[in-house]
């Protein structure tokens, strides 16, 4: 499968998730990462920006401030968690990813919606939702690899997810999670130029699905 390009239905979208959600809750290994795949997401358009992040986990001290100033800014609701902080495997290690949506070149989530809630700007490739138009189905939650859309049952009946703090930037500002990583672990920019910094490899993880089934804008420098 390369693209999910076809009609999904609540049980085979929940099937697509389930594994990313699995590995990463039993703390699979940061580490296993594989470099070749770098140049295989890279399959956005050249005349179209996309905006991706870069996860160092070399600098990242786990502090978990990206996360904090996620919160506070975007003001999520109670039970939702837009961007996280996972620990490897044994502990010990210290070995951490940090993750949200990845705006993917080939966003699930947006495929699967039968609302068209989910769109992609075309000036920085942010996969945009529009919670006013969310009906509160859930597809997106199983198909996205990351399980990046969040949903509260409790809460507003909408989904939520990771804006790239689109608001912040189109006013010149940086994400709020880049702006409170003390230690530059986290950066964002051109998903293309990201991909050419020494050390950075495309987010495949043992047990994660491949890259190329949505292209997701991030790319990681691992701790070996």
């Amino acid at each position: 499968m390369s693209k999910l390009d076809v009609k999904l239905t609540r049980r085979t979208a929940l099937k697509i998730g389930a594994l990313t959600a699995a590995a990463v809750a039993v703390g699979v290994p940061m580490g296993s990462l594989k470099e070749a795949s770098v140049k295989a997401a890279g399959t956005e358009s050249s005349e179209s920006k996309q905006l991706g992040f870069m996860y160092d986990q070399t600098k990242c001290i786990n502090c978990k401030l990206c996360a904090k100033a996620c919160k506070e800014t975007n003001k999520w609701e109670p039970g939702a968690e837009w961007r996280k902080v996972y620990v490897a495997e044994p502990a010990s290690n210290k070995v951490y990813l940090s993750m949200s949506c990845n705006h993917c070149a080939d966003p699930a989530c947006m495929t699967v919606c039968p609302v068209k809630a989910y769109t992609k700007r075309d000036k920085d490739g942010i996969v945009a939702h529009n919670t006013k138009k969310c009906v509160g189905c859930a597809y997106c939650l199983y198909a996205c690899p990351y399980h990046a859309p969040q949903f509260v049952k409790s809460g507003t009946g909408a989904v939520t997810k990771c804006s790239f703090c689109a608001e912040i930037q189109d006013q010149g500002g940086k994400p709020a999670c880049v702006s409170a990583c003390p230690t530059g672990a986290l950066t964002y920019g051109d998903i293309t130029e990201l991909r050419k910094t020494p050390g950075a490899v495309a987010p495949e993880i043992n047990g994660l699905p491949p890259a190329s089934i949505t292209n997701p804008s991030l790319v990681i420098i691992p701790k070996v």
